[in-house]
């Protein structure tokens, strides 16, 4: 029988921690999933604390020095994530306005974000090493899609329709921001992992993990245009691939041109992303007229005290824009909630402390009619929940994990900067601020800092060389 700090030991862990986290990317935002949910992030949790005291053991035992690339600010993101934990706990026992709710959220939602956090770091660690394995996890999430698109094809089946307006609420994640949410982060890691291999072939993947990042962006931007028609969707993906093809094709132009060597071959396969979302954005507005006069809606629906339909449109209606047109619906509520959410921070700069339906017991002390439950904006609505200090705890610790990329030489950074980014947009824009979403949230950020931990900076490294 092997020590408990031999490589096969460690081998089995690293393929189990990795093998739970991928079923967890695969399930999370699936309906009725949640025992299994529940059974996978405890038995995550015992692997990964496992594994920790596997590391120490053998880091004991060789008397391993600290590297010198290893500092305390390479720990900086999971440092505030878990004082964000602890900020909950002192809202709790210090502001609590509904303490036993709140109890409540805080033994279930929160318990679950320490186990993802866990979890996370577990796995970033074996990651860190093996970048490559990183395909799994992202695999897990391709296999929610693969399950939505069947479900979707069996619907069509029977409805002969190729747009089903109300499908998102049938359909496997149960509505659209769960299908935003996951979809993002796989586009994300694909724009991040394609990029390392393609600029710096760092590390290098055969030409069938290729076609699989094609097929599995193909299929989630078919989700976000025709499945669920998500407008969040949409944009997150453009903004997610178009940048991915200037940074592509301006650092492939920038290292032919020091060769004095063009290849204009190259040029066109960084053209394939443009022409795709040409083709699905066009798609998508022929389903979606939401962006018809977008700005003009948003104009409207900012002036919250002028105009107060959106505390209760059953009751007032939509109100109409300076043009006369009537406002879309979608766009003027969610910019006027997020408006709302915006100004009860500046009231209640402590947050009122659930994660869900804060808003909507903030928001009655200055507009006692108001009707509404979400901001639709993550963002505000961990603000109004946890006040400006949990705001900005949880902003800096994924904003940190950007700056340690961006100073570091490992062949995660980019994977690290998309997916981070990723996230700072899809919480700016949608409601994933609660049960899940902010499991997932932590587990991210726990991930993608261990993925850089002990890594030389690009700063060392070119002192070295």
């Amino acid at each position: 029988m092997k020590p408990i700090g031999s490589n096969r030991s460690f081998s089995i862990l690293s393929a189990l921690i990795i093998f739970i986290s991928t079923a967890l990317l695969a399930v999370w935002s699936l309906k009725n999933t949640i025992a299994l949910r529940n059974a996978l992030l405890a038995i995550g949790t015992l692997l990964a604390i496992f594994l920790f005291w596997q590391l120490s053991r053998v880091k004991h035992s060789k008397n391993t020095p600290t590297p010198r690339t290893t500092s305390w600010a390479q720990y900086i993101p999971l440092g505030l994530s878990l004082v964000m934990l602890i900020w909950v706990v002192i809202h709790y026992l210090l502001f609590s306005s509904e303490p036993g709710q709140q109890f409540q959220e805080l033994s279930s939602t929160w318990l679950r974000v320490l186990e993802s956090i866990l979890i996370g770091l577990a796995t970033g660690l074996v990651l860190r090493e093996h970048p490559r394995r990183a395909q799994f996890l992202w695999l897990g999430i391709y296999g929610s899609f693969v399950y939505l698109l069947i479900h979707y094809l069996g619907m069509y089946f029977q409805t002969s329709q190729a747009f089903m307006p109300n499908y998102y609420f049938s359909s496997p994640f149960g509505n659209k921001i769960n299908t935003v949410l996951m979809g993002g982060l796989f586009i994300s890691a694909i724009c991040g992992s394609a990029a390392a291999a393609l600029i710096h072939n760092r590390p290098n993947y055969p030409w069938p993990i290729y076609c699989y990042w094609l097929l599995g962006v193909l299929t989630i931007l078919f989700a976000f245009t025709t499945i669920i028609d998500t407008r969040n969707g949409v944009g997150v993906g453009i903004i997610l691939i178009t940048c991915w093809a200037l940074y592509v094709g301006l650092s492939k132009l920038r290292q032919q041109l020091k060769q004095s060597k063009l290849d204009w071959k190259f040029g066109l396969v960084t053209m394939i992303p443009v022409i795709l979302i040409a083709i699905f954005i066009q798609q998508h507005l022929s389903i979606n007229r939401g962006w018809n006069h977008f700005v003009d809606d948003l104009a409207v629906a900012v002036k919250i005290d002028e105009v107060p339909n959106w505390q209760d449109v059953k009751k007032y209606g939509y109100p109409n824009t300076a043009s006369g047109e009537q406002v879309y619906p979608n766009n003027y509520e969610r910019a006027a909630w997020a408006a709302a959410g915006i100004h009860s921070i500046t009231q209640n700069p402590l947050g009122y402390g659930m994660l869900e339906h804060s808003l909507g017991k903030v928001i009655r002390k200055s507009y006692p009619e108001a009707m509404i439950r979400s901001s639709h904006s993550a963002w505000i609505d961990l603000g109004l929940a946890f006040g400006i200090p949990g705001l900005l705890l949880t902003l800096s610790a994924l904003l940190s994990t950007i700056v340690l990329a961006l100073r570091s030489h490992s062949p995660n950074r980019l994977v690290v900067i998309w997916i981070a980014a990723d996230l700072l947009l899809t919480f700016t824009i949608a409601e994933v601020s609660s049960k899940h979403t902010i499991e997932i949230l932590f587990f991210c950020i726990a991930l993608l800092n261990a993925m850089l931990i002990g890594q030389k900076s690009a700063e060392s490294n070119s002192a070295l060389n």
